[in-house]
């Protein structure tokens, strides 16, 4: 199963239609409780200002200046960093200095004076402690005294917490890609929700962490999986920007951590409105649908052709047959070997060399954003005096940034848009630590404007390393990144300690991995406008593009031009995948009106001999045909006849004489059958039956393993996602497609009769009238009606046709079951039959030009077939070979 087949499924059912909007809104939606858990326990985990508390009610309480009847007011007046003690006098008349982790009682009672020089005695703090309740009136610090000598266990909450991400990511990855994306989604989005709930019922430390480690693997979980499962559900056409505006949605949710944070003064109340929000996701995620690539990277054929027809059905378009259109084989020897098959595991990562250097690069690049995001984030929050606009501010930068990102995405590319934000961040990052610390507001709009740098290129990183890596392993791949990337999140809480040494060594050394990571992110694939991946080996022949093992080649047009070029292609070029792509096929193309007889005819601007080897090929190509088994089912048989002129040609002896049975000069006795005809030549060609042919070449291109898509195609970039080659076989369609001017439609109308008795043809040297014999019908002709697009019969032509075959083959007016029938030749000066490199916004696509063959396409259709095929070959060499293709 080819990647770039996969993405054709989404072509007939919708790349975004209904079915895929609603599973996209439940999706996003969850994303905003993931977005709130991310941060919460960073809200949960603040330490608050905080006084030992002293053995008795307090009559007043003094700190330097200010005094008060409450010690919690002076709690709410004193800055986190000052160290000095306060003053309390109880309604007992004793006098304590309390410090934030001892208390000590005063000898002298009436001495309330801040500088005490008598006798005291100091204690720790039996009674606990007092804390401001200004912003909380109830934590989790609060409520298990996680201060003083504690302290290190609120530290350690967050650390705890994205060491439970860690391994969400990896572990709910592995079930992903083993079970089933719903799997995954089902256990995720149930278990933020129970946790969610639980942890709001715990009254011990140990149960607090356990409970926030299992919801934080749910949380991680189910981010990992639900980027998969929505690029998975959605075309190529929409995929980039859908996923990345998951994100969007989760900085919804850091805004509403911010929001509930600063109303929601109890950190139960808090945690409770907030896992309240899960609640309509638990309703419909029962419903979700397992994706049709995971289905059929599993050989679940019949699975996956459901969903397919539910999406088609939702969305109002028409679906399509899987087996078909991705060429599936579904014997049982297949299935059993699907059933047997290794389940991939981490290890196969690095299964490849060119593919283990390009995990080790992505992995050091989730390290590098994630180590700079919440170096940017989390630790400024904490320094900074109002930490919930802050965070608000952050949250709402972030939107915009993400729409941004998803223009940058598409003009320049994945990689160049990863890299630049690497080497930007960096820069930033410099600045930053160039801005002396008296500027203070002018350092928070530096981390500001990092953090948004650094919170886009976060989202982005989970698109592209999902593009990167095959539906098969996808999940391992995008859990495993994020789980090398919590490393760096679990040490962030202590780079405190770096501070001790020099203190901007932290954004020094994320500015020295922004470099690193930047550089070395050169080496990526571009994976823009790719289809994604469905095997390792797929992705491992992405890799580097000389290694290539399959080459996907997309021929426009269905008529006998196309078909056999597509035919010919897949005959003749080694691991190639063909797709045939027209918006109409047999019966329904101009070939099928055209008589099939094998009789050239020249083209200005093209060369005798090119055209006089064309006609060589073709007419050996079917001679064969014409002696083996095949010769009935694809229409191509003998037929003798004469070609009779009113006048003596220039050329007595055609260019292609020596190329026909037996030609020679008509002789007198035969000429005396065409009173009207002074000259005359007698040869044996051969003669295609198009009813039969097209079919039969249609036939074997499946049997070859190419695909026919009826897909109408508008513009040739349409296809440069899917196909790493274009053949333009599209006729008068090019005009349109590739803006050729010198085209042009040459109507033809014919007649089929029942005539039996006619057995040989006769041509009319003008080659106007013709009687054309075959197996089922005799086909009498003709007229050439240059720039007519009209494709209705004429009845006054019929009749005049008819006329003129009769003066030839006076036995025709016994013919009966006339049937009229009308095409559009495509003809120009010459058979466009060339390369051409297109290039729009930085892309490239590489095409082969077969068209214009006018009137006498039948002639020399593999002819120029066998052409196209080797300026085929020779794309694919230029593909293979790593070197600049501006000269092609």
């Amino acid at each position: 199963m080819e990647s770039c087949n996969v993405e054709l499924i989404f072509d007939h059912v919708g790349h975004f239609g209904k079915f895929q909007i609603v599973l996209y809104l439940i999706c996003a939606y969850q994303s905003i409780s993931c977005g709130i858990h991310y941060l919460s326990s960073v809200f949960l985990s603040v330490i608050p200002e905080h006084a030992c508390k002293p053995p008795g009610r307090v009559r007043k309480a003094i700190f330097h200046n200010l005094s008060a009847w409450k010690l919690e007011d002076i709690l709410a007046l004193r800055s986190p960093d000052e160290k000095d003690h306060i003053i309390v006098e109880l309604q007992d008349g004793k006098v304590w200095e309390l410090t934030r982790c001892s208390r000590t009682w005063r000898e002298n009672m009436s001495d309330l004076g801040y500088i005490y020089s008598g006798y005291e005695f100091n204690t720790p703090c039996p009674d606990g402690y007092v804390y401001d309740q200004s912003k909380w009136r109830s934590s989790v610090v609060r409520r298990l005294n996680l201060v003083c000598e504690h302290k290190w266990y609120a530290k350690v909450i967050q650390p705890f917490y994205v060491f439970g991400m860690l391994l969400g990511a990896i572990v709910f990855g592995y079930i992903s890609d083993s079970f089933g994306r719903r799997v995954a989604l089902w256990c995720t989005g149930i278990g933020v929700f129970l946790f969610g709930i639980a942890s709001i019922f715990i009254f011990d430390y140990f149960s607090f962490m356990v409970i926030r480690f299992f919801l934080a693997m749910a949380a991680s979980g189910y981010f990992v999986v639900i980027i998969v499962y929505v690029m998975e559900f959605i075309g190529q056409k929409s995929r980039t920007w859908a996923s990345m505006h998951l994100h969007t949605f989760f900085a919804i949710g850091v805004l509403l951590v911010a929001l509930v944070s600063y109303l929601a003064k109890s950190w139960w109340l808090y945690q409770l409105i907030l896992c309240t929000l899960t609640v309509p996701f638990i309703l419909c995620c029962w419903m979700f649908p397992e994706t049709p690539l995971w289905l059929l990277s599993e050989g679940r054929y019949k699975e996956a052709q459901g969903i397919v027809d539910t999406m088609a059905m939702w969305n109002e378009s028409s679906s399509c047959d899987l087996v078909k259109l991705l060429s599936l084989d579904v014997s049982g020897s297949r299935a059993k070997n699907r059933k047997g098959a290794r389940k991939l595991s981490l290890a196969d990562l690095f299964y490849y060399p060119d593919v283990a250097k390009r995990t080790l690069t992505i992995w050091l690049v989730w390290i590098t954003i994630n180590l700079g995001y919440y170096t940017f984030s989390i630790e400024a929050i904490r320094k900074r005096e109002h930490e919930y606009l802050y965070l608000f501010i952050l949250g709402a930068s972030e939107i915009p940034a993400y729409f941004f990102m998803c223009i940058l995405m598409q003009r320049v590319g994945r990689r160049n848009t990863i890299v630049s934000c690497l080497l930007l961040s960096s820069i930033i990052c410099a600045i930053y630590i160039a801005i002396p610390w008296s500027l203070n507001t002018l350092k928070i709009v530096t981390v500001l404007v990092v953090k948004i740098v650094l919170g886009s290129a976060f989202a982005f990183i989970y698109i592209y390393t999902a593009e990167m890596y095959p539906t098969t392993i996808r999940c391992w791949a995008l859990g495993s990144s994020n789980m090398v990337s919590r490393v760096a999140s679990i040490l962030i809480p202590f780079s405190g300690h770096l501070t001790k040494f020099w203190i901007i060594l932290p954004q020094i050394l994320f500015g020295i991995l922004a470099i690193l990571s930047g550089l070395l992110s050169l080496s990526l694939p571009e994976t823009r406008n790719k289809p994604l991946a469905s095997t390792l080996e797929t992705t491992q022949r992405r890799v580097w593009v000389q290694a290539m093992d399959t080459v996907h080649i997309a021929v426009v047009g269905a008529g006998v031009i196309g078909l056999s070029t597509a035919m010919c292609i897949s005959q003749l070029v080694p691991r190639s995948s063909i797709t045939v792509i027209s918006d109409k096929f047999t019966p329904d193309t101009t070939s099928n009106v055209a008589a099939g007889m094998l009789i050239p005819h020249k083209y200005p601007d093209t060369p005798v001999p090119t055209l006089k080897q064309w006609f060589t090929e073709t007419f050996q190509h079917l001679s064969e045909i014409a002696k083996s088994a095949e010769a009935v089912d694809a229409g191509v048989h003998l037929v003798s006849g004469w070609q009779v002129f009113r006048s003596v040609p220039h050329e007595e002896v055609p260019f292609w004489a020596d190329v026909v049975l037996g030609f020679r000069k008509m002789t007198e006795a035969e000429l005396k059958r065409f009173p009207q005809h002074i000259f005359g030549q007698a040869f044996t060609t051969l003669k295609c039956e198009t009813s039969a042919y097209l079919p039969w070449l249609e036939k074997r291109i499946k049997e070859g393993g190419g695909l026919l898509l009826t897909r109408r195609i508008e513009d040739l970039w349409e296809l440069q996602p899917s196909f790493d080659i274009v053949v333009n076989c599209s006729g008068l369609g090019s005009r349109q497609l590739v803006g050729d001017s010198t085209i042009s439609p040459v109507r033809g109308q014919v007649l089929r009769v029942q005539a039996p008795w006619v057995k040989h043809f006769i041509r009319d040297g003008s080659g106007l009238t013709y009687v054309y014999p075959g197996t089922s019908y005799v086909t009498l002709g003709g007229t050439r009606q240059e720039g007519d697009w009209n494709l209705s019969p004429d009845a006054e032509l019929s009749r005049e046709i008819f006329s003129r075959c009769c003066a030839l083959e006076p036995s025709l007016h016994r013919a009966y079951s006339i049937e009229e029938k009308v095409g559009l030749r495509p003809s120009r000066p010459d058979v466009r039959l060339q390369k051409e490199l297109l290039v729009q916004g930085g892309q490239r696509l590489l095409v082969v030009h077969n068209y214009g063959h006018g009137s006498g396409g039948i002639s020399v259709h593999w002819g120029s077939a066998l052409e196209a095929t080797r300026l085929v070959m020779e794309w694919i060499h230029t593909l293979r070979t790593p070197a600049p293709m501006s000269k092609m």
